[in-house]
């Protein structure tokens, strides 16, 4: 029983990592190609102006958005399969979301705010997969069938100490979440005035983090003050560009 019971749940759970990659796939197309063909230089077959070039940057750091983000989560999913309903719909609407990303292109000031939800939303991800499935965060928690609070807390804690026995990834999410939170607020209103530097300031965040999740995946690693530290960098610049250049 307790066999047809495990293969039952893995069934399910490949059923759902197979429609959200199918999904993701579907929404990648819609999102990229219903908004690059409604461009104006698209469909005149000119060259784009300062306004349309603008736009064009901010489709292609949705994109790189779209593809460096999941070919992270995309992995993670079949390590850590979709056993429970909460991380299956968090799946699905960061589908959505990332499609409402490349669509809003021509909203420059959604841009950040919205790749903060969706890194909140991974970090939500992390927080329910460790609930499930703390082994494999930790070996010495094999045998809990449900995480504590402590027990997670302590994932985190030891990621960002670089305790060996501890996976990395949980804290190195929630180290680049907070970028992206700190960086939305930090560009709040001057994100349409600064296009391409909010561009390059996203980058280097989804950049870093897929950097990050390749290297966690290949049993390698940057070591995590070196990560803080190049956060904290990257938001004291951010930081002062907007402050001496408020807008126009």
């Amino acid at each position: 029983m307790a066999a047809g019971s495990d293969d039952t749940q893995r069934a399910r759970a490949d059923a759902r990592a197979d429609l959200i990659r199918r999904l993701f796939a579907v929404a990648i197309s819609v999102g990229f190609a219903a908004t690059l063909a409604r461009m104006s230089w698209v469909q005149n077959g000119t060259l784009p102006n300062a306004a349309e070039l603008n736009q064009t940057l901010i489709l292609g750091t949705a994109l790189l958005a779209a593809i460096l983000g999941w070919d992270g989560h995309l992995l993670a999913m079949t390590d850590k399969p979709l056993f429970g309903f909460c991380r299956f719909l968090i799946n699905l609407a960061l589908v959505f979301i990332y499609m409402f990303l490349l669509m809003a292109s021509a909203h420059p000031e959604c841009m950040l705010w919205t790749l903060a939800v969706i890194f909140a939303l991974y970090v939500a991800w992390d927080i329910l997969t460790m609930r499930e499935q703390i082994s494999s965060y930790d070996p010495a928690l094999a045998g809990a069938s449900r995480a504590t609070p402590a027990q997670i807390r302590s994932i985190y804690v030891g990621g960002f100490t670089g305790a060996a026995h501890v996976a990395p990834g949980p804290a190195i999410t929630l180290a680049w979440s907070g970028y992206f939170v700190l960086l939305a607020i930090i560009g709040n209103g001057r994100a349409y005035a600064h296009i391409r530097t909010t561009c390059a300031l996203a980058l280097i965040g989804l950049v870093g983090f897929w950097i990050d999740t390749a290297a966690r995946h290949d049993d390698g690693g940057h070591p995590m003050r070196r990560r803080i530290l190049v956060i904290l960098v990257a938001l004291i610049a951010a930081t002062v560009y907007f402050r001496l250049r408020p807008g126009v």
